[in-house]
């Protein structure tokens, strides 16, 4: 390993169960150098098999949050399964939207421009007794070299 670690990872979310039918995470500010990151959201558990939970990536511009649309994204494929999992590159704000999918799986987004260097998770959470327990993790080069 070197002096110099260009590529940085840094938790948007910490693993937790969610609050609510709804919410929003701590503003995270990454290095004024980034443009460009991928977001690995993680989803570990849920409460019951009809739980929907959308996830979405927001930056701060002059004091107002906005969401942020994904420029591809592709889900973990099972090692076992020969089948390609084509990545999408139809963008929306939302890197999961109302999933049903049982846990655990990964979702990796890539952003290729941000707006802005205070970025947050927001969340919703929907069905029987509403509750998922999920990470977020950002990888970013600190200086495109």
């Amino acid at each position: 390993m070197g002096a110099f670690e260009n590529w940085l990872n840094l938790t948007l979310r910490a693993s937790a169960a969610t609050a609510g039918t709804s919410e929003q995470d701590t503003a995270v500010t990454i290095p004024e150098t980034v443009t460009s990151l991928w977001v690995l959201v993680t989803k570990t558990a849920e409460a019951n098999a009809d739980n929907l939970l959308t996830v979405r990536l927001q930056a701060q511009v002059n004091s107002i949050w906005f969401d942020v649309g994904w420029d591809s994204i592709t889900t973990t494929g099972a090692l076992t399964t020969a089948a390609d999992t084509a990545v999408n590159v139809t963008r929306t704000p939302n890197i999961l939207d109302a999933d049903s999918t049982a846990p655990t799986f990964s979702v990796l987004a890539h952003f290729l421009e941000v707006p802005s260097s205070t970025l947050r998770i927001v969340s919703v959470s929907s069905g029987t007794t509403p509750a998922n327990t999920f990470s977020v993790e950002s990888y970013f080069q600190q200086n495109k070299l």
